[in-house]
């Protein structure tokens, strides 16, 4: 093996994605667009505040817990891609990053929790199109957050590559190496990488505001539903990821 810490750079655009396909807006047939807006806004709310009573409110069949078990998933979803797509990659050259601890994964669902509850979106306006589809036009302020990790990222990380560089990974076993690169080097690297968000969260702004338009279909029950294509859409401008 050859002993070689491997960790990704910071050029790359994480996308978001929901973990749960959004479930139908409830209610009957010919729904108005004030009715489209409504869904939208309790899918936002639900999905990014952790506001759950308007989708409750708005459903046919949904609880609080359903409705906290989408934004969990989507806290979830986020927290794990960040440390992924950030993390150290595996000693044995596969690419894929170690996994994080359990901790650590907890502790960035708690920082993208207070990361998303300064969310900047409106819904703007609802058209019904000739197809019976709705056009609901979304606005956007993205969160800057991560620009400002990526800004703080080489200062941020001086003192962990001061301890570590100092380390003899030759004179280590390749069993040796492998152990201290999962259970140390890592491990310190994903607490200085969750320290350094951390720091970020009160001076997170806006970037620019930017509008997507999600086409609301409608379902022969009268149900309405949204293409995971616009909400992936969505939820990358939520926080920008094109660092």
């Amino acid at each position: 093996m050859k002993k070689t810490v491997r960790t990704k750079i910071f050029a790359m655009a994480l996308t978001g994605a929901m973990l749960l396909s959004l479930a139908a807006c409830g209610a009957g047939k010919g729904m108005s667009t004030e009715e489209a807006s409504q869904c939208v806004q309790a899918e936002l709310d639900t999905t990014y505040k952790g506001q759950f009573q308007a989708f409750v409110d708005f459903y046919d069949n949904v609880t609080t817990e359903d409705a906290k078990d989408q934004y969990n998933a989507n806290i979830e979803g986020e927290a794990y891609n960040l440390l992924y797509g950030l993390g150290p990659e595996m000693p044995d050259g596969s690419g894929d990053s170690v996994e994080p601890s359990e901790m650590q994964l907890h502790r960035a669902k708690e920082i993208y929790k207070s990361i998303y509850v300064k969310a900047d979106y409106t819904v703007a306006s609802s058209t019904k199109q000739d197809d019976g589809t709705f056009a609901v036009k979304v606005t956007i302020r993205p969160l800057d957050v991560l620009h400002l990790l990526s800004d703080n990222f080489e200062t941020g990380f001086e003192e962990f590559w001061t301890k570590f560089d100092a380390v003899d990974t030759e004179s280590m076993s390749d069993e040796e190496f492998e152990n201290w690169y999962l259970t140390v080097f890592a491990a310190e690297y994903y607490d200085t990488l969750l320290d350094l968000l951390e720091e970020q969260v009160d001076s997170t702004g806006y970037l620019e505001e930017k509008s997507i338009v999600i086409q609301v279909q409608q379902s022969e029950d009268g149900a309405l539903f949204f293409s995971d294509e616009d909400w992936v859409n969505l939820d990358s401008l939520i926080i920008d990821y094109n660092i």
